[in-house]
C-alpha cells in the first residue's frame, strides 16, 4: 500500500496525523495507533512528513473554497484558482487521500459553521441529506 493510500485509510478511520510546529515530528494520539501502525509510520516518516505538509495546505485550500462558495457564489476567478490548486494538491496527495481530507473538512466545516459547504444553507444536496439521515450527533 502506498503511503498516500495508507494515510487515506487512517484519515477515513478518524486517525488524523499532523506535523509538529517544527515540522519534523508526526503528531497523533498514541491510543489511536497499534504497534504495527507506529512501525509503519516510523518506516515511512520522511514521505509522511512530506505528504503532511501538502495535507495542511490542502485542508486550508478546501476550507477557503467552502468560505468562498458559501459567501461569494459569484467568485468565479477565485474558484478557478481553487480548481488549479486542488488539481495540483490532488496529484501530490493522491485521489484517495485528497477525497478523505475533503470529506473530513466538509463535515467539520458543517459542524463549526452550521452551513453546508456544498449548498450553503439550502439543505438541498447529498451531503445535507446524509447528515440528516445520520442524526444530530455526526
Amino acid at each position: 500500500m502506498s503511503v498516500s493510500s495508507f494515510l487515506a485509510d487512517l484519515w477515513q478511520r478518524g486517525v488524523v496525523l499532523r506535523l509538529s510546529s517544527d515540522r519534523n515530528r508526526i503528531l497523533v494520539p498514541r491510543r489511536q495507533l497499534s504497534p504495527e501502525l507506529r512501525e509503519r509510520i516510523a518506516h515511512d516518516k520522511p514521505e509522511i512528513v512530506k505528504l503532511l505538509a501538502y495535507v495542511e495546505e490542502y485542508r486550508a485550500l478546501i476550507r477557503n473554497a467552502f468560505a468562498i462558495m458559501v459567501h461569494h457564489s459569484s467568485a468565479v476567478r477565485a474558484l478557478r484558482e481553487f480548481a488549479d490548486d486542488q488539481a495540483r494538491l490532488t496529484d501530490e496527495l493522491g485521489p484517495a487521500l485528497a477525497s478523505a481530507i475533503r470529506d473530513g473538512e466538509a463535515r467539520q466545516w458543517r459542524q463549526e459553521t452550521g452551513l453546508c459547504p456544498v449548498c450553503g444553507d439550502d439543505n438541498d444536496c447529498a451531503m445535507c441529506r446524509e447528515a440528516h439521515q445520520a442524526g444530530p450527533h455526526d
